[in-house]
């Protein structure tokens, strides 16, 4: 497979590449200006940030590409709500750090490439579909979860670019814990809210968020989807909850307790 030939960042300014992500921490371009930085400097085409709870389930994710968004839109989907994180070859480990975080002090790096895949629907669905050739993998355990950052690259990235990415492991890792922290939007909401019964956990962030007033192209914003991937969530919830309108979903679904924060 073809190499990216993107020069890496000068060492004598080795963080500046991450100065923008840093500037929208919180914010919802939060993970486009990280997608711009690391294009710049490692050619990645493709980030995503999924946090799993102690329990090994997902607990959030967002993303950003520079490919057919659409088509990530739905490999993200399917990724999360139809279970595909569980076939995810780094999914035993995730568990493994997440039942045992001590054992884990330190960032784990993990490279990869489709050929080494041997789920094959897992290979043509997340790599081959979207016109992947490689990814790498930064994975640290804390208190509040175990955060999986994914780097993804349309060529085969060098591996310069994975010893630098060791280096910034830490820090990449840290930005990523602490836009998730910062938007309150992402926090997880009390699933135990009838409301909430039956639907997956995608369904529950846009729920929350129409809940809370925010129009189809804010919750867009806010979980990176475009307005009409909204809509469709939207009528799954009101198909699921028996309602026929949003006036009608809000008064059987009133604040909940723990639920998700209006973000600023």
């Amino acid at each position: 497979m073809e190499e990216t030939s993107n020069p890496l960042p000068a060492a004598a300014e080795p963080d500046r590449w991450v100065e923008s992500a840093v500037m929208d921490l919180g914010g919802p371009m939060f993970h486009a200006a990280l997608l711009l930085s690391l294009r710049e400097g490692v050619a990645a085409d493709h980030v995503s940030h999924v946090l799993y709870g102690h329990d090994g389930q997902v607990r959030y994710s967002s993303s950003a590409s520079l490919l057919n968004q659409s088509l990530i839109e739905w490999t993200t989907n399917v990724y999360v709500d139809d279970g595909f994180y569980r076939r995810d070859p780094n999914y035993a480990l995730l568990r493994d750090m997440a039942c045992q975080p001590e054992r884990h002090p330190e960032p784990i790096i993990r490279p990869e490439s489709p050929e080494h895949i041997s789920d094959t629907q897992y290979r043509r669905v997340l790599f081959e579909r979207p016109g992947f050739a490689s990814k790498i993998s930064l994975i640290g355990a804390r208190g509040d979860g175990i955060s999986y950052v994914n780097l993804y690259f349309s060529r085969m990235h060098r591996p310069e670019v994975t010893e630098l990415l060791r280096v910034r492991a830490p820090l990449l890792l840290a930005l990523a814990r602490r836009h998730h922290q910062l938007c309150g939007a992402h926090a997880e909401p009390a699933r135990a809210a009838n409301w909430a019964c039956g639907l997956s956990w995608r369904e529950i962030q846009v729920a929350e968020l129409l809940r809370q007033g925010h129009t189809a192209k804010e919750v867009g914003r806010e979980l990176g989807l475009s307005p009409t991937t909204v809509i469709t969530y939207k009528n799954r919830i009101f198909k699921k909850n028996n309602v026929a309108s949003l006036k009608e979903f809000l008064v059987k679904a009133p604040a909940a307790a723990g639920g998700i924060e209006k973000s600023s």
